[in-house]
């Protein structure tokens, strides 16, 4: 049971005290208040040691935990300090892991370290010490810094709308910002240049020179009014509480500032125990609250080790052998870099910095080294400035739609704040780590974590980890701004990393040197491989997966998506030593795009062209009615240099299914739209089938579907979507009036949808231009080549090859897509190696292969459906 007793701490910018305090009487009187001098300016060792000097003071007190009162900016859930521009002060704790490098220094063992902003502390303190009881109070702290803080009802709030960072300090004020007139520094500087006297200290000017300080004094009274009251009238203010080392000067200023808001019902409260209500509120802050889970998803994390499959069926978790090992753990990492003494860590959106660092820092103290952390992300820009910078991409009013963003994550940064992480010249392991933490431009061993983009997406569900620079995530902020910049930013990275780590499981890590990554992807760019698919449940999915692929959690409400092939978010696992190490598909085109795409590669860059995914709607529903966008729209709206064009091929279905395709002959597109309006305001249903045709569904069919064309799938079909690689231009026009698994309605995009169909694709246009025409064009004794033509709209093709046996297939300089959609199993080879595949597995063979064998021994025929880019697209 614990003692209810903490150890306080109030970090100043001259001391530090420190204290006990018991928080089951927090009105009463602390205990023994030790001070110690702190050189805020001094050395990152010095200011620790300091502090840690304070908490060792009680280590013969039975305490329940640490409280500490800092100073802001602070990243107080993590403890990592984000100070700049206070006059020198704590400068070189700039992005230091503050917490750990106090439990170092102070061996506090398993003892919780919590901070709190130390205006929030005093509220807290003088909530209880003062005996607050207005509705509505704002408390000030005026000394280093402009603090704080607001209260209703005695809870902490974040006070008037409109305060970016719930807090004052950086208001626009004047020719700068609050902070720059409510603190020392500014009573200092106006000080010496109104009268040339160079004060110590507010108090010397107070006390040594009061008669030439009182303008000076007046002045920043009369600023303090003037900037205080629109905010306290806003607020509905009832008391202001000002404390603070200024404040005990406050018969010198309280005149003009009173005299500011003396038509206000504030009470105005000059508290002369400013040190005891924060200590006493740091002891009481509640510690931050942690998230509640790490992933939000059914579906299992990639396992640590090879599993033996004794089943010869769909496999969820694909593999590439490789010949170099993966090693597994923290102990393996840290005994690896135990002798280096600087360290960069950079990583993707996603990575779980804080329980990542910490396992990685207990298995560094294995090898007693002192290791001090860095975090990059103090060094973003605000939240507000990267909204502002956003505005135009993600930041735009649709709820799906923005545009891509063409900076750099470079752009995120604050170039100052990267200047300010300056590891000091002392014996131990420094790391500079986070994502970006490489644009600090500081040379060390370049070590990089990656997260495969499902796992970033459960992971931002749950909250626990959010885009880059604020506090929420959307999944549109991902796709068009952080996930285009931090792609960019891997890929200049892949030449140099020591070290890349697979940073999916929460509780531990796999890694390999880099250049065994990269020596493994130059032997992958030869030979056949498979990404690793990843399943999503939606409202209208089936379970024709759930049945047919071993793996799937079959408690999930349905399956409508398999992420077969989708590159911008799958991965690619390589096995060495039994160990499985993911890293994303596209590190193969950064690596090499040329061995990957061959001839397309001129026209595609580092863009993977061709996806293939499954949609699933067996004993399920509908999908939308919906188009895509044309190729100049998508260019012009969207910043994508290539349009959605897909096509449907029918891998299984029942004997009901359809697909719907085209438009009727009589279409009439005021008609249509005046049908579709009357379903999204009046929920009335739309008959489709007046508008849009519908054609039976038999396997191995291929419906063609380009941009501006209205399609769906109906239920009880598994298709096979082969298309082109964006995936999240859809525009819907009816969705059968239902919500998504959440309730709520479904985007409708009647406008985009109007700007790009094209209503001249009805009647018997439909199936003679848009349901494939298979054209044999290679026979003999074993098999037979078909060719499946698409559209001239699509830049890709489609064959089709029936055969028993062996099979040579050149790739023709080209990256080929490949699919078994008959038959049992086949065994692939291509570059010296062999891999097997199964039944409805997505293989690639790249176009540094050349050419590859397939050899199937199963009953009947194989059929072995192949895309790849047209000749006259590259």
């Amino acid at each position: 049971m614990g003692t209810g007793k903490k150890i306080a701490i109030d970090i100043g910018g001259s001391h530090v005290s420190a204290c006990i305090v018991d928080t089951t009487r927090p009105g009463a009187a602390p205990g023994t208040i030790i001070t110690r001098s702190l050189q805020a300016g001094g050395s990152a060792a010095d200011i620790i040691s300091t502090i840690a000097g304070c908490i060792t003071a009680f280590k013969d007190t039975a305490t329940d935990g640490i409280g500490i009162a800092m100073p802001g900016p602070f990243d107080y859930q993590q403890g990592i300090s984000a100070i700049t521009k206070v006059g020198g002060k704590f400068g070189r704790l700039f992005g230091l892991h503050v917490r750990q490098a106090l439990q170092d220094a102070a061996g506090t063992g398993d003892q919780p370290v919590h901070f709190n902003n130390d205006a929030h502390c005093f509220a807290i303190g003088a909530r209880h010490i003062l005996g607050l009881s207005g509705e509505k109070a704002i408390l000030l702290t005026l000394g280093t810094g402009f603090g704080s803080a607001f209260l209703e009802n005695g809870e902490l709030s974040k006070g008037p709308a409109g305060l970016a960072s719930a807090a004052f300090y950086d208001c626009p004020f004047q020719d700068g910002l609050a902070d720059d007139y409510f603190s020392t520094r500014w009573l200092l500087n106006t000080f010496q240049q109104q009268t040339g006297v160079m004060a110590p200290s507010v108090k010397a000017m107070a006390e040594q020179y009061e008669t030439i300080a009182r303008p000076v004094f007046h002045a920043f009274g009369g600023n303090l009014g003037a900037f205080l009251r629109p905010w306290l009238s806003q607020y509905g203010c009832t008391e202001l509480v000002i404390g603070g080392n200024i404040a005990r000067a406050y018969t010198l200023f309280s005149g003009p500032l009173e005299e500011q808001l003396s038509d206000l019902p504030v009470k105005i409260t000059y508290c002369q125990d400013t040190e005891r209500c924060i200590l006493a509120g740091a002891a009481m802050a509640p510690a931050l609250p942690e998230p509640a889970e790490l992933r939000r998803t059914s579906q299992p994390l990639l396992p640590v080790s090879i599993t033996n499959n004794s089943e010869d069926t769909y496999t969820v978790f694909p593999s590439f052998h490789t010949d170099h090992p993966v090693q597994a753990g923290y102990a393996s990492l840290a005994a690896a870099i135990k002798e280096d003494n600087l360290l960069i860590i950079d990583g993707y959106e996603g990575v779980l910095w804080e329980q990542f660092r910490t396992a990685l820092h207990q298995a560094l103290l294995s090898h007693n080294r002192t290791v001090y952390w860095y975090h990059a992300g103090a060094c973003l820009q605000t939240p507000a400035a990267i909204h502002s910078m956003l505005e135009g991409y993600s930041g735009t009013p649709d709820p799906v739609f923005g545009k891509r963003f063409d900076g750099s994550l470079a752009d995120f940064f604050d170039a100052e704040k990267l200047s300010l992480i300056q590891p000091e010249n002392t014996a131990g392991l420094h790391i500079i780590y986070g994502t970006g933490a490489a644009l600090t431009g500081i040379k060390g061993k370049l070590l990089y974590v990656d997260v495969p983009k499902n796992e970033v997406q459960y992971r931002l569900r749950a909250g626990s980890v959010t885009n880059i620079g604020t506090p929420t995530y959307t999944y549109k902020r991902c796709y068009f701004a952080d996930w285009p910049v931090l792609n960019k930013h891997k890929q200049s990275l892949l030449p140099h990393i020591d070290m890349i780590i697979d940073g999916q499981r929460p509780d531990t890590i796999t890694w390999m040197e880099g250049d065994q990554l990269r020596a493994s992807l130059d032997v992958m760019l030869t030979q056949p491989f498979r990404a690793r698919p990843w399943f999503e449940a939606g409202v209208w999915g089936g379970d024709w997966m759930k049945k047919h692929l071993p793996g799937l959690n079959p408690n999930e409400v349905n399956y409508a998506w398999s992420f077969e092939l989708i590159t911008p978010e799958n991965g690619l696992v390589l096995e060495g030593s039994g160990n499985l190490l993911e890293v994303t598909f596209d590190m193969l085109a950064f690596h090499d795009n040329h061995r990957l795409l061959g001839k397309a590669a001129p026209r595609f860059g580092t863009a993977f062209p061709i996806r293939f995914d499954f949609l699933d709607t067996f004993n399920g529903g509908n999908l939308s009615i919906q188009c895509h966008p044309r190729p100049e729209y998508t260019l012009q709206h969207f910043g994508e240099d290539f349009t959605q064009d897909e096509t449907y091929y029918i891998l299984d279905c029942g004997p009901d299914a359809e697909v719907y395709l085209g438009f009727q002959e009589d279409i009439q597109p005021a008609a249509f739209r005046g049908a579709l309006e009357a379903a999204i305001n009046e929920g009335t249903p739309l008959p489709v089938e007046k508008y849009v045709q519908q054609f039976t569904a038999n396997k191995h069919d291929l419906f063609l579907i380009p941009n501006g064309t209205v399609h769906a799938s109906g239920k009880n079909n598994l298709v096979l979507e082969i298309s082109s690689t964006p995936y999240i231009f859809t525009f819907k026009m009816y969705d059968w009036l239902r919500t998504d698994l959440n309730g709520r309605p479904r985007p409708i995009h009647l406008d985009r949808a109007f700007d790009n169909l094209y209503f001249d694709r009805k009647g018997a246009t439909v199936p003679d231009t848009l349901i494939s025409k298979p054209q044999l064009q290679e026979e003999w004794p074993s098999g037979k080549k078909w060719q499946l033509p698409t559209h001239p709209e699509h830049f890709y093709t489609v064959d089709r090859y029936e055969f028993s046996g062996e099979m040579h297939i050149p790739t023709n300089g080209q990256c080929h897509i490949c699919m078994l959609v008959e038959g049992h199993q086949l065994d692939v080879t291509a570059g010296g190696g062999t891999q097997r595949f199964q039944y409805a597995e997505t293989f690639v063979i790249p176009a540094g292969a050349d050419s590859y064998t397939c050899h199937y021994e199963g009953e009947g025929k194989a059929m072995l459906v192949v895309a790849y880019v047209k000749d006259n697209y590259c």
